[in-house]
């Protein structure tokens, strides 16, 4: 009988058979590396969903501009998907626990960093569940009052807040929103406690101010622009580092006093970890240019915001300086939340 086992085999047929599972094998990986390059090359092959932990403003607003070009460039419906509450965390926890392929992404904020650090379970983990895709924007928050408010100055709130320790109450869109962190800041800052009255996001919070139910609130630009223009609110001050364009004569908190009370807030998109690099860069580099158009730009700034962009590189260092930020942040004011 023929004996069928290979280390009978004469040396030049064992030679010829080891050469033979060779090719196999370097056929078997090209082959793999072709299939996983066509898959890459076929990114989108479905829609897209953008993920924002806010109501409907000017993050949304944000977010259905480049949606929509995005779509047109992609090939692929930009679905925005709004999920919010919990201060961000409902969709940061579904963006994080997603799968990482590109079709599902986050748009987020200054509490992406802040969460993880004063709710006891925000359910993701700020530098490792997620990669960052590119920044979108930055832009000022302003402290509002109505018009007939007894504060006509920033420093007439930090007298009566001095007299008054806890019973001014101001509005914000959240535990942990940029509005919030900001407000923390200024109290820290000023030595005053104001009662904090959350919202689920900046709409409903600037509608009881504007109706009288709190007397501040605390709110992106982009948000009240259209209530500072009528009349319907004032501003106190501006967040930013500087006096915006738009509100000439609204001092910033640096010029008052309080430059430890400065904050830019900023929105970005992030992937899930994991998320294939070529896809991340695919979305970098059609956003990037997205962010470059002249119409684009003029929308942006209507929403009294600034477009950014850059490679993720340049984001992930944003980032970074962010995350050294809220340690700061959470050292001076002491923020939790349940």
């Amino acid at each position: 009988m023929a004996c069928l086992d290979t280390c009978s085999l004469e040396p030049d047929a064992e030679r010829a058979l080891f050469r033979f599972v060779l090719r196999l094998l370097v056929l078997f990986a090209l082959a793999m590396c072709v299939t996983e390059a066509s898959a890459q090359d076929t990114y989108p092959s479905k829609p897209i969903k953008l993920v924002i932990p806010y109501p409907p403003g000017q993050a949304d607003a944000l977010a259905r501009v480049i949606g929509e070009r995005l779509s047109g460039i992609l090939g692929q419906p930009v679905l925005v998907d709004n999920r919010p509450g919990a201060g961000g965390n409902i969709a940061s926890r579904l963006v994080a626990s997603a799968a990482p392929d590109g079709y599902t992404l986050l748009v987020t904020g200054n509490h992406h960093n802040l969460n993880p650090r004063i709710y006891k379970d925000a359910g993701y983990d700020s530098r490792r569940s997620f990669v960052p895709v590119i920044q979108l924007t930055e832009g000022p928050a302003v402290l509002l009052t109505q018009p007939g408010s007894p504060f006509k100055s920033l420093q007439d709130l930090v007298q009566a807040a001095k007299a008054r320790p806890g019973q001014i109450a101001y509005a914000s869109a959240g535990i942990g929103s940029s509005v919030h962190i900001v407000t923390e800041l200024f109290m820290a800052s000023a030595q005053i406690e104001l009662l904090h009255v959350p919202y689920k996001g900046s709409g409903p919070a600037i509608q009881d101010a504007l109706g009288g139910r709190v007397p501040l609130v605390m709110a992106s630009l982009g948000g009240a622009l259209p209530f500072l223009k009528s009349g319907q609110l004032r501003a106190l001050v501006n967040t930013a580092n500087a006096r915006w364009p738009a509100l000439p004569d609204v001092p910033t908190f640096a010029e008052l006093g309080y430059p430890e009370a400065t904050l830019v807030l900023w929105m970005g998109i992030m992937a899930p970890a994991g998320t294939p690099a070529p896809r991340v860069d695919r979305l970098n580099r059609e956003i990037h240019s997205i962010l470059s158009e002249p119409a684009v730009r003029s929308r942006i700034f209507e929403l009294a915001l600034v477009p950014v962009g850059g490679p993720p590189e340049h984001f992930a260092k944003m980032l970074q300086a962010d995350y050294n930020a809220v340690e700061g942040i959470v050292a001076r004011t002491g923020m939790a939340a349940e």
